[in-house]
């Protein structure tokens, strides 16, 4: 069961229950035994985009098909017959798909294809028994070896190792580096959440640390680097 230690400051609760945690163009839906990872809502856009274009040419073509150059009339065919299925497959996925999936029932961590993401198509599985730990990793804090200065976003990473010693990114939080605290929560509550489903610890980068903080204070986040 998922852990219910979440920062309320980085979570949103749905009326199915669920926690949202918004990531970088994507969000984090924690339930009890399952944690999903999917497209932000504005994902819906350009799948809306591609239906609306592909109406408009099919359209265009029963009203003026006699009067349209052939071949302007087969490219507007060939853009129709491809690009209707392939939106709609598209915001199916945006829709009710996820990218990853953190399923405590079936044991497993899957990656799956963004424009299949109801479970056709699966890119990557692993088994929690694989797992050996997830990392919070964290770009931008070093000083740049040319110019001695440190970058001004901070970029966050939830990334699953396995036992092999292979690396798989879970999920990504940039954020301006005046703000790398809360990107840090957003991270490792999503990094909690999975790790309390499967059974293993969550590394933090080198200078940062747990903290306990006083019920009214924990809305300015746990964590210190």
């Amino acid at each position: 069961m998922v852990d219910a230690s979440i920062p309320g400051h980085v979570a949103v609760r749905r009326r199915d229950g669920r926690r949202e945690v918004l990531l970088h163009r994507s969000l984090a839906l924690i339930g009890e035994d399952r944690v999903e990872i999917r497209g932000a809502r504005s994902a819906v856009a350009l799948p809306l985009l591609g239906v609306a274009l592909s109406a408009v040419a099919g359209a265009f073509i029963a009203i003026q098909a006699g009067d349209l150059p052939f071949p302007l009339l087969v490219a507007l065919l060939l853009f129709a017959l491809l690009a209707f299925p392939v939106s709609v497959m598209a915001l199916v996925g945006s829709v009710a798909g996820a990218d990853v999936v953190a399923d405590g029932r079936k044991r497993s961590i899957t990656w799956q294809q963004g424009y299949l993401g109801m479970g056709v198509g699966t890119r990557e599985l692993v088994p929690f028994g694989k797992i050996e730990r997830l990392a919070v990793t964290i770009e931008g804090a070093e000083a740049d070896r040319w110019r001695g200065e440190r970058d001004a976003l901070r970029q966050f990473a939830l990334v699953l190792v396995k036992r092999s010693g292979r690396r798989l990114t879970l999920a990504r939080v940039p954020v301006p580096a005046a703000g790398q605290t809360d990107g840090m929560d957003r991270t490792l509550a999503v990094g909690n959440a999975i790790a309390a489903l499967a059974g293993v610890e969550v590394e933090l980068p080198d200078g940062w640390e747990l903290v306990e903080l006083p019920e009214e204070e924990a809305a300015a986040g746990g964590r210190r680097g």
